[in-house]
């Protein structure tokens, strides 16, 4: 009987040393609470299974249009997943230096005008800016307005909506920055119609590592290893090892 508890300290421990040279198992050792082998039954005392679990394909796609690459990321597509990531990064900071540059355009436009044509740009919308930089003064600007019929549009030329350019050249020049700074703007939202398309080809890879990761589970066998211990009190025990694998 000793002989024999000897021999299943034996088998369990060899099994033990198997199933931790194979990182990849996960292995459930079982023992009596008494430190001791049935002697009767089939007991098993050693079981390692490959357990693995399908993705979601939905799930990977909401991920990529919150953040492209992150999908892909999720089916274990690393290399993929950070190029989307990175594409993405990319087209933010310059969607954000679109802005920021344009916007320096046309500031440097407004301090050109009010140092060269007293031009008092607080409080009033875009249109007056255009209205500076078309006219070298504000009656040659009502007069226009006079002639077209254009009654309400006129300005008050004793209120802080009277300019006077210096010279034509100056107001060519605040017209050009500030014509220049609106284009910068504008072709922001090319970046932010960049933005999107990367969205839509990012959850659509996505889409695709997720289901390639699904098949690839289908190749992934699982192994089994029982070790069985059989008799009663009367007969003799013996022992069985048992090696399955499943697909």
């Amino acid at each position: 009987m000793r002989l024999n508890r000897l021999f299943a300290s034996l088998v369990i421990f060899l099994v033990s040393s198997l199933s931790f040279a194979q990182p990849s198992l996960r292995t459930a050792i079982q023992t009596s609470t008494h430190g001791e082998l049935p002697v009767s039954g089939v007991y098993s005392l050693v079981e390692t299974q490959v357990r693995t679990e399908k993705k979601s394909v939905l799930l990977a796609i909401g991920y990529s249009l919150l953040l492209p690459g992150l999908g892909d990321l999720y089916a274990d597509n690393f290399r993929r997943g950070l190029y989307y990531f990175g594409a993405d990064a990319a087209l933010w900071m310059t969607y954000g230096g679109f802005r920021t540059y344009g916007s320096w355009l046309k500031q440097d436009a407004l301090t050109l005008a009010s140092q060269r044509s007293g031009a008092n740009f607080d409080g009033k919308g875009d249109q007056f800016a255009v209205d500076v930089g078309n006219f070298d003064n504000v009656d040659d600007y009502n007069e226009a307005k006079l002639r077209n019929r254009q009654f309400d549009l006129i300005y008050d030329p004793n209120s802080n909506f009277a300019w006077q350019w210096s010279s034509a050249d100056e107001r060519l020049n605040y017209r050009h920055l500030r014509i220049r700074g609106d284009a910068v703007i504008r072709n922001s939202q090319f970046v932010v119609g960049a933005l999107v398309i990367n969205r839509i080809i990012a959850a659509i890879s996505a889409a695709q590592s997720t289901a390639a990761y699904n098949r690839s589970l289908q190749a992934t066998s699982t192994w089994r290893l029982k070790a069985d211990v059989k008799g009663g009190v009367l007969t003799t025990q013996t022992f069985e090892l048992t090696l399955t694998r499943e697909f």
